[in-house]
């Protein structure tokens, strides 16, 4: 029987009190800071508590751990004090890291300095320049997303995924919203969006979401997010004002170097390419090498503006989207490879884009790796044009290559997108030898890759279990669950060993229809009641009780290997995952039996004179209950 909200709000805040008094002898922790939900929003009985803990001055970079207390799990990141300052002085107002302090609770703190830096780092405000800034690089990052929206409306005609990648454009849009209201964003930003804009969010989230997905429904989404981008120009204008006060061409090279010295590792080519296309500024190319020794020209794309000659906000026809253009795609791409090929310190260029032709349109964006020499130095990426056709380039050196393709974890991202890649030209065979055994993933890849699915998966179950649970926002409840099943597919697909690709859904519904059409294909078109979603959640609980053998058996081997407990910090160093990844996975299993939790004495630092509780866990193969699940 679940406990009441007041008895597990109550257990939670006794939990926390025991830890922070014992914290407190520890001479070495100077500050605690709390975090996450129980900070500023309310905890269920499958929350964790997270805090922050600052250490004096100490080597070492910060270390997370998962401790117990009072049948609560706490996941606590000790951080040396210098680096806490680091990361409030670094973390631009209005991003994750300032949207994470400002929604902190400092518990106790016995150094005055860092009680004033925790004080006065404008936790709760948004200044003009950051807004600025923060607004451009949410607004630049939905670009690639709502751009795949419309592909997959327009040109594969897959409605559910056009359907998917709207609503993560509005997650994005909605972040936008919140801070045009001078509101510091969170995690969750539709609900404020909502109450700020409810004619827009409603059209392109609440009612889209409980409809039938039919062209005309998706397209007006599409339509109604075009015209609030178009509304919202002003995001752009350091964009303009830089290449205004340019009078001439700059390139995309030297774009990103200007605004990265404002905006860190940002990349801005998605808003230059939006603008060009909107006829706002204009794209024209520049010369490039792409090492310091290469004799053989490329072309850069570049942009300028002109107040005089810039067009109004215009808008893309759905009948001239596919006109002519794959023709026009592939003769550039033989254009480029023509004459990289003249390119000495180029060694091999290898294709990663789908161009078949149902798959291209006007928009399309050709993706090449291209492996240089040793001994040659160049940039990483380029943004690179071929007869008005982009083409986005990644250069690594050979033994970076090699490394990458030879010590990769198969299964992951990369390894999905070089297993459709193609090899164009290569100088070196080696080179086309580490490609020829991509599309498949080993055992012990296998294994590894399904522990680290299933790490992705807890965490997101738990927030769509809040949400329909405790929060009743089946909407958002269902957001959550979109992604969970996205990850169980990966699972689905891994574990018949194949690569997952992007549609991961698509490849895991050959091998699991039933469960894949129920909790996906037919979910998206039912109305998202309690009743839908509760079921959907408990069918994808009898998922992963069905597969706990399979999914989590490493874990298992380690665990009995023991002959006794394994610390959460000694299954994060073996798995080479995350602390609070593996708390999740873990807590599930003891939360079903399948393990036991116990807790193990920990100290916090190297001169730590206070234990702590940390968690541990246990495996009896031989328990008589596990022997009933297996059979």
């Amino acid at each position: 029987m679940r406990e009441s909200q007041a008895i597990v709000e109550k257990r939670y805040r006794d939990a926390l009190e025991t830890l922070v008094a014992q914290v407190k002898k520890d001479r070495n922790i100077i500050a605690a800071i709390l975090c996450g939900s129980m900070s500023y929003d309310q905890v269920w009985d499958k929350s964790d508590i997270d805090l922050l803990l600052v250490q004096r001055e100490g080597k070492g970079d910060p270390r997370g751990y998962t401790l117990a207390e009072n049948d609560v799990n706490i996941h606590a990141e000790v951080v040396p004090r210098s680096q806490l300052r680091r990361w409030q002085e670094a973390a631009l107002q209005g991003s994750f890291d300032h949207s994470f302090f400002s929604r902190s609770t400092l518990l106790f703190c016995s150094d005055e300095s860092v009680k004033t830096w925790y004080q006065n780092a404008n936790l709760h405000n948004i200044g003009a320049r950051d807004r600025t800034l923060l607004l451009l690089i949410v607004a630049t990052g939905l670009l690639p997303t709502f751009k795949y929206a419309e592909k997959q409306f327009h040109v594969n005609r897959d409605l559910n995924y056009s359907f998917l990648s709207i609503l993560r454009t509005v997650e994005s849009l909605a972040r936008i919203e919140v801070i045009l209201n001078d509101e510091v964003p969170s995690r969750e930003v539709i609900q404020p969006a909502l109450e700020y804009n409810p004619d827009f969010f409603r059209i392109t989230y609440s009612d889209l979401i409980n409809c039938d997905k039919d062209e005309e429904v998706l397209q007006n989404a599409l339509n109604t997010i075009n015209t609030y981008l178009d509304e919202k120009l002003f995001i752009f204008q350091p964009i303009l004002d830089f290449l205004a006060e340019a009078n001439g061409p700059r390139s995309t090279t030297e774009l990103n170097s200007y605004f990265q010295k404002k905006i860190g590792d940002n990349r801005l080519d998605a808003a230059y390419i939006w603008l060009a296309q909107k006829g706002i500024i204009q794209q024209i190319s520049a010369p490039v090498k792409l090492t310091l020794k290469s004799q053989v020209e490329m072309e850069e794309a570049a942009y300028y503006y002109d107040r005089e000659t810039a067009t109004t906000m215009g808008e893309l026809h759905p009948s001239q989207l596919k006109k002519n253009a794959h023709p026009r795609i592939m003769n550039a791409l033989r254009t480029f490879v023509d004459k990289v090929r003249n390119d000495r310190y180029i060694i091999a260029a290898i294709l990663t884009s789908n161009l078949a032709v149902d798959n291209v349109w006007e928009h399309t964006n050709i993706n090449l790796i291209l492996v240089g020499r040793d001994d040659a130095k160049f940039d990483e990426r380029y943004s690179l044009v071929e007869d008005g056709v982009h083409i986005d380039v990644t250069i690594y050196p050979r033994k970076r290559y090699q490394q990458i393709i030879e010590g990769r974890l198969q299964g992951c991202e990369l390894h999905s997108i070089l297993s459709r890649s193609r090899v164009l030209f290569s100088r070196d065979e080696a080179i086309e030898e580490w490609h020829s055994d991509l599309k498949h993933i080993g055992q012990r890849d296998q294994e590894t890759q399904l522990i680290n699915a299933g790490n992705g998966i807890f965490a997101l179950l738990t927030k769509a279990e809040k949400w329909c649970y405790v929060k009743q926002d089946f909407n958002y409840s269902f957001l959550y669950i979109m992604s969970v099943v996205e990850q169980l597919a990966r699972v689905e697909t891994i574990m018949h060993g194949e690569v997952p690709q992007r549609k991961a859904v698509y490849q895991a519904r050959v091998h699991n229809p039933d469960f894949f059409d129920a909790v996906f294909t037919d979910l998206i078109d039912k109305d998202k009641d309690e009743r839908t979603v509760r079921r959907t959640l408990e069918m994808i609980d009898r998922y992963l009780e069905d597969r706990t053998f399979t999914l989590f058996q490493p874990l298992f081997d380690f665990l009995m290997s023991a002959g006794g407990t394994r610390t959460a910090t000694e299954l994060s160093d073996h798995f080479g995952v995350r602390q609070a990844w593996v708390g999740l996975v873990c807590e599930w299993l003891a939360q079903k039996g399948v393990i036991e939790q116990f807790a193990s004495p920990l100290r916090l630092t190297k001169e730590s004179q206070i234990s702590v509780e940390e968690a541990a866990y246990y495996y009896d193969e031989a328990n008589p209950f596990l022997q009933e699940i297996k059979g």
